[in-house]
């Protein structure tokens, strides 16, 4: 029955998406955040369901009447030339046949960031998107939250099977990315109920954070906090759900979870965090080695590149941390683009934060700047210590980042101009001050 319902629901799409491919991003950004076919049990549960969205969408760019330009910026270039390097790294990648297919999943990932650029062009666009982000990850994070308030902490939170969160860390991080996309909705809705409802939820997310047992997550919900208080508004409640999601950490979740939790202070010494050193070292001496091209993506996936790379009698495993791992597959160059990528996304919401700042108007781009600051910061902070560098959502967001910073720009542009040709017309006592005005 669910299967039906799934591509009942995708199916009826088709028909909206061919006549507004706004509709089709939105439509894949759900499917790829939400996955709702891997709560399935048949025929939908493999379907291609985000290739077949992804194909549409395209096909309705190309025959609608809709302006179709990517707007040009250094963010754009530096995309265009981040793509343009994996696949030089590619060229030279050690482990052929696995890059190629991670090439290929990264390429189809930007083309529709590419397709976001072009396409989200107006605040309700923008303000949509934010939405079906949220939701999407929310209804886990909501979920999550009840399932590890009702197992006492005791079972592991996990995104859903065969998606790109599947895994406790990388679903952890994801959720950490959306909190701040939900107190955004949060401060811009006006009915009560949904304020409600998404405090209610931001809550259960933090929640559900914890009982991921993610010690990157856990360090990503800390940062994000901080970050929230420092940034937002309304800082009570931000302390009181804060306060909620800390006393539950200390007093509800079981012993084995403060247990991990606790090696953070010496993750050295833990296996965990020594083989994550280790796979540090193994990037390190790989890009030392090959510091052009490095090894390609899943350079770890080839044992004799692992036997040679990595520190002796070390455990062959991915390249935890987002940074260490472009650098091992994409060399110094792909680590600057990277790094570049990140910089100029949050940059354009400082410029944002900037313009907006006394701008009662404008106050919905004050805020959003400054969420999407604050979900970068979480990914820089959680992906520290996660193989987490091509997540799609990462991209949107920076995506997103760049086109606010176009829209403020072009309407704080449009309200000088309007100024300029229509100056406020002093009154006649202020255009002649030494006239007296006789009774």
């Amino acid at each position: 029955m669910r299967d039906l319902v799934v591509a009942l629901i995708i199916f009826g799409t088709i028909p909206f998406i061919l006549a507004r491919p706004y509709i089709g991003l939105l439509v894949w950004s759900w499917i790829g955040y939400m996955n709702p076919h891997r709560l399935t049990f048949g025929f939908a549960y493999n379907f291609p369901w985000v290739m077949l969205i992804a194909t549409v969408t395209l096909v309705s760019l190309v025959v609608s009447k809709e302006r179709k330009r990517i707007p040009m910026s250094t963010f754009t270039v530096l995309l265009f030339l981040f793509l343009a390097w994996s696949a030089v790294t590619t060229m030279f990648a050690v482990q052929p046949a696995s890059a190629v297919d991670k090439l290929e999943e990264f390429a189809k990932v930007l083309v529709m960031v590419f397709v976001t650029l072009m396409v989200v062009n107006r605040r309700e666009r923008m303000h949509w998107l934010v939405w079906v982000i949220a939701v999407s990850l929310g209804f886990y994070g909501l979920k999550g939250g009840i399932f590890t308030l009702t197992h006492g902490g005791s079972s592991h939170a996990l995104g859903p099977a065969g998606s790109f969160i599947s895994d406790n860390n990388a679903f952890a991080m994801a959720l950490c990315m959306t909190l701040p996309l939900m107190r955004y909705l949060q401060l811009h809705s006006v009915r009560k109920w949904v304020k409600v409802g998404l405090g209610i939820t931001m809550v259960l997310t933090g929640i559900t954070v914890l009982g991921t047992y993610s010690r990157g997550g856990l360090v990503g919900l800390v940062v994000v906090g901080a970050a929230l208080l420092l940034k937002g508004r309304g800082r009570i409640a931000l302390i009181l759900a804060l306060t909620v999601v800390g006393f539950t950490a200390y007093h509800f979740m079981p012993a084995q979870w403060a247990e991990r939790m606790g090696t953070l202070h010496n993750a050295s010494q833990t296996d965990s965090g020594q083989t994550r050193i280790e796979s540090w070292e193994f990037a390190t001496n790989l890009a030392l080695h090959r510091p052009l091209v490095g090894g390609g993506f899943d350079a770890y996936q080839n044992a004799g590149i692992w036997a040679q790379y990595a520190p002796k009698e070390a455990v062959q495993r991915a390249v935890h941390s987002i940074y260490f791992r472009v650098l091992g597959e994409q060399g110094f160059p792909g680590l600057i683009l990277f790094v570049a990528l990140l910089a100029t996304s949050y940059r354009s919401c400082r410029k944002v934060r900037k313009k907006t700042r006394d701008s009662p108007e404008q106050r919905w781009a004050f805020d959003l700047a400054s969420m999407l600051q604050v979900s970068m910061v979480a990914f820089m902070a959680a992906g520290a210590f996660l193989p987490m560098t091509y997540f799609d959502m990462t991209y949107q967001l920076m995506a997103l980042s760049v086109l606010l910073e176009l829209y403020v720009r072009q309407v704080v542009e449009q309200e000088s101009d309007i100024r300029a040709a229509f100056p406020p017309r002093m009154p006649a006592s202020a255009s002649h001050p030494h006239q007296i005005v006789s009774g």
